[in-house]
């Protein structure tokens, strides 16, 4: 498992596609979000700028980068098949199990090392330009808890998408997938966005940071009568799987994408030994 780990990790990692589409993506993501990026000002209250810009960032990032992460794994786990190598791994003494998990590790830890560079990039520079060290004690408990659980999910489904249909078919399907079920607005048509399924959510920031709690509010922005809420959405369908956001829904959340993240990873190892039998 470890020298799979090892060798997927060097293998991905030197790839030039993998270093030229983020690129895009993320200058594609600093010009939509503009001054919002910049910046990272919400206009909240003070003692809580680092945690709000963290936060933000965080939120921004991830919503166009976890798009370049899934589609970059796609290949990962059907390349042995496609050149030829399979049958040369499986003569190993590796257990097939172990290369595995180790493919998956190392495929996940080496796709998101450019959104890692980009996220802890900007808040060394937010430290620096705005005086907040504690940015980075921000930054850290962020990617752990509210983006790494997200990503293993994302890369269990990408590894396994591609052995039930064409690469490229997946790749449009979680394309789609991803603004569905992350992007699109509860209101707007049943879709899995803000729930407990959801990859990109701020459960953890809402419920385990206390983020949206004794802030001070602009007066030119208006509030729902019920206050700063992350979860139910007014009027919205499958609101039952989007309970108001504390912090033993944050744990769940984090336990419900590492459990689908095992789900998907048990689900690829049966189908690899139903197809090999």
């Amino acid at each position: 498992m470890i020298a799979t780990m090892r060798y997927e990790f060097r293998m991905q990692i030197r790839r030039p596609v993998l270093w030229i589409v983020y690129g895009l993506t993320y200058a594609a993501t600093v010009a939509t979000f503009g001054s919002t990026y910049v910046t990272l000002d919400l206009g909240f209250g003070e003692g809580l700028a680092s945690k709000t810009a963290m936060i933000s960032s965080a939120s921004l990032l991830m919503s166009l980068l976890p798009i370049v992460y899934g589609c970059l794994i796609a290949d990962r786990l059907i390349r042995d098949r496609l050149l030829g190598v399979a049958g040369v791994l499986d003569a190993t003494p590796a257990g097939r199990t172990g290369r595995l998990i180790g493919k998956y590790l190392g495929t996940c830890t080496a796709t998101a090392v450019p959104l890692m560079l980009a996220y802890f990039g900007r808040a060394v520079a937010y430290a620096i330009t705005e005086g907040e060290p504690a940015a980075l004690g921000w930054a850290v408990t962020l990617f752990v808890t509210a983006v790494v659980p997200g990503l293993l999910f994302l890369g269990a489904l990408a590894l396994a998408g591609p052995l039930l249909m064409p690469v490229m078919l997946f790749r449009v399907l979680f394309v789609v997938y991803w603004f569905w079920g992350n992007l699109i607005p509860a209101t707007m048509m049943p879709t899995l966005s803000r729930s407990i399924f959801a990859a990109k959510s701020e459960y953890v920031a809402y419920g385990l940071l206390d983020y949206g709690s004794n802030l001070t509010i602009p007066p030119n922005v208006i509030l729902p009568p019920e206050g700063i809420v992350y979860g139910p959405s007014p009027g919205a369908s499958l609101n039952f799987l989007r309970p108001e956001a504390t912090p033993a829904v944050a744990f769940l959340w984090i336990g419900v994408m590492i459990a689908l993240a095992a789900a998907v990873l048990f689900l690829t190892r049966l189908h690899t030994i139903r197809t090999e039998s």
